[in-house]
C-alpha cells in the first residue's frame, strides 16, 4: 500500500505529522470498531473490513515515519534527541524506537488491566445469577431462604441437637 492511499485512508492530507497519524488512527478505530454494530451482522463485517484497512494503513504510515527515509525524522525529534544535542535521521530513529517501546509496554499493562477486571466482573456477575435465582425459587416456593440457612446449608450445622434426638428416638 503505498503511502498516499494510507494518508486517504486515515482522512488525513499528505503533510501529516506521526502525531496527527496517530490521533487519527484512534478517532478512526473508535468509529469503525466492529463491538460498536454487534447487533447487525451486515454492518459488523463492513466494520471488520474498514478497521483492517485502517490497520494496514497505520501500519504502513508507522512503518513509513520510522524509516530512515521517512520525511518524519525530520519534522518530530523527540525529547531523547533534545536532551542529548542530536540532529538528524538518527537521532529521531532512538527517540521514536523508545517512544514505540513504551507505548507497547503500555498496552500490555492496559491489556492485562482490562483482562482482570472483565474476569472479575464475569465471576461477580455468574455469582449475582446464582444469588438470585436462589431468591426467586425460594419465593416462587413460598419459602424465605436467610443468611443462616444459606450458610449453615451443606456444613450439617442445620439441625440443633434437640432436633437430633428427636429423630434418633433418644
Amino acid at each position: 500500500m503505498d503511502i498516499k492511499r494510507c494518508f486517504e485512508i486515515l482522512e488525513l492530507n499528505s503533510a501529516a505529522s506521526i502525531t496527527e497519524v496517530k490521533q487519527s488512527y484512534k478517532d478512526l478505530v473508535n468509529i469503525w470498531h466492529p463491538d460498536r454494530f454487534s447487533n447487525n451482522p451486515r454492518l459488523k463485517q463492513r466494520a471488520e473490513k474498514k478497521l483492517k484497512e485502517i490497520n494496514r494503513a497505520y501500519e504502513t504510515a508507522v512503518t513509513f515515519f520510522s524509516s530512515k527515509s521517512g520525511r518524519g525524522k525530520q519534522t518530530e525529534k523527540g525529547a531523547y534527541a533534545g536532551a542529548q544535542g542530536e540532529t538528524g535521521f538518527e537521532a529521531g530513529t532512538k527517540a521514536s524506537d523508545y517512544q514505540a517501546e513504551t507505548e507497547t509496554k503500555l498496552e500490555a499493562v492496559v491489556e492485562a488491566t482490562t483482562i482482570g477486571v472483565l474476569n472479575l466482573w464475569s465471576y461477580l456477575s455468574t455469582k449475582f445469577r446464582y444469588f438470585a435465582s436462589e431468591q426467586i425459587q425460594a419465593f416462587k416456593e413460598g419459602a424465605q431462604v436467610d443468611d443462616t440457612q444459606r450458610a449453615n446449608k451443606g456444613h450439617g450445622q442445620g439441625m440443633s441437637k434437640g432436633k437430633a434426638r428427636e429423630k434418633s428416638g433418644k
